[in-house]
């Protein structure tokens, strides 16, 4: 429990942080009523049902949050048209747009969401006016090498837009070092996303992800979601189908080994008729590693027409290797389509069997097993520098 001293000294820290970001004094308040919310919150339990719950030793409160620091980010943008700001340049250029969407897809309502809207130490603002075209990938690498570090992205791509944006985080040096980190992505009508990233994060640190995005009348979106280190990762990808004819790919991936473990959320929630969404999820744990999948479409009951699908299968490559799979289905309107599955499996032994039988040991036999089952799903993301870190975490299996 913290002291008043401890509480009194986190205020004057947010009031620093104001400060040094010149903020205006509406995202002081925010950030002010944000916290003094969170000091009230209870952690959440991480249960979920009966013999289903995760084993996370965290409470938020005994995170120093006057630690905090800014990671270090370097962003590659060769597309002119394109506007990428940080903190300070978007509250110059751009207050408007940061206070009409900065949260506005989140709702700071729980501790985790609460922490971040008050300690918020980095932003980076990417802006795709109507119109334009993204001709190249714009990548954005982070490093946190602080105790905590909380960071936001804020996408705006407006009508009849296109971009395709990677990023890669890495980080956490320190035993029990956080990281949160909140990606809202705006796209208008007839615009097409193509959002990547992988989380690298030293197995030693805490890792927060939210990452939901709102799209419009017939607009694209397609998330590549990799999740490859970490001790402990919570990340939410969730999707608003708002327009007509809107659609959305979400594509995830995870890959745990010693005692990591995930907590996954994917959304898909159909605000309007006639739009599609795909989940699919991919992951293989081994050694104690343990994941928990909790996956949700839902059809709202003006979204006729609709069609909402969701996969989630895990392969286990060790006997103490765990995984739990939530699917579920909300329909409120009688003309959509909609399925749902999840499998949990091991290694058939047999299928590696017959690979050694022509000549490869176990260790290659089992990459190969391996490789197989993601590559259905790498074949879908077809982004590099996502496949390439997935396939170099493949070529490490069945060597500890």
């Amino acid at each position: 429990m913290l002291t008043m001293m401890e509480l009194k000294n986190f205020e004057q820290h947010i009031r620093n942080l104001s400060k040094q970001n010149k903020e205006p004094e509406w995202l002081l308040s925010k950030r002010l009523e944000a916290y003094n919310t969170f000091k009230s919150k209870p952690m959440p339990n991480f249960i979920y049902g009966l013999n289903i719950n995760m084993n996370i030793d965290l409470d938020l409160g005994n995170i120093d949050a006057s630690s905090s620091g800014k990671p270090a980010i370097s962003i590659k943008n060769n597309n002119k048209n394109v506007i990428i700001e940080d903190f300070k340049g978007m509250l110059k250029n751009h207050e408007s747009i940061l206070r009409e969407k900065f949260m506005s897809l989140i709702g700071a309502n729980d501790k985790f969401t609460l922490f971040h809207n008050s300690f918020l130490d980095s932003m980076t603002f990417v802006y795709v006016p109507k119109n334009t075209e993204a001709k190249e990938p714009i990548e954005i690498s982070s490093k946190a090498n602080c105790k905590a570090s909380l960071s936001h992205l804020l996408i705006l791509a407006e009508d009849n837009s296109k971009l395709t944006l990677v990023e890669d985080s890495k980080g956490g040096i320190e035993e029990g070092s956080y990281s949160s980190r909140i990606v809202e992505i705006f796209a208008g009508n007839n615009s097409t996303l193509n959002y990547g990233n992988v989380q690298l994060l030293n197995e030693r640190s805490f890792n927060y992800a939210v990452k939901r995005a709102s799209i419009g009348k017939n607009s694209t979106l397609n998330w590549m979601d990799c999740c490859l280190g970490s001790k402990v990762t919570l990340s939410e990808v969730t999707t608003f189908l708002d327009g007509e004819g809107a659609a959305t790919s979400n594509y995830g991936a995870f890959f745990g080994g010693k005692s990591q473990q995930f907590d996954l959320v994917a959304k898909s929630i159909h605000n309007a008729p006639r739009t599609v969404s795909d989940i699919l999820t991919k992951g293989a744990l081994t050694g104690s590693a343990k994941c928990l999948y909790r996956g949700l479409v839902r059809i709202e009951s003006n979204a006729f027409g609709s069609n909402g699908y969701q996969k989630e299968d895990t392969l286990l490559l060790s006997s103490d290797a765990s995984a739990d799979s939530i699917p579920n289905l909300e329909i409120e309107n009688n003309d959509v389509r909609c399925t749902h599955g999840a499998s949990i499996g091991r290694i058939d032994r047999e299928k590696l069997f017959y690979m050694q039988s022509r000549g490869l040991n176990e260790g290659l036999a089992t990459r190969e097993y391996v490789k197989g089952f993601f590559e259905p799903m790498l074949q879908k993301i077809q982004v590099k520098h996502l496949t390439d870190n997935l396939y170099d975490v493949i070529r490490g299996v069945g060597r500890e």
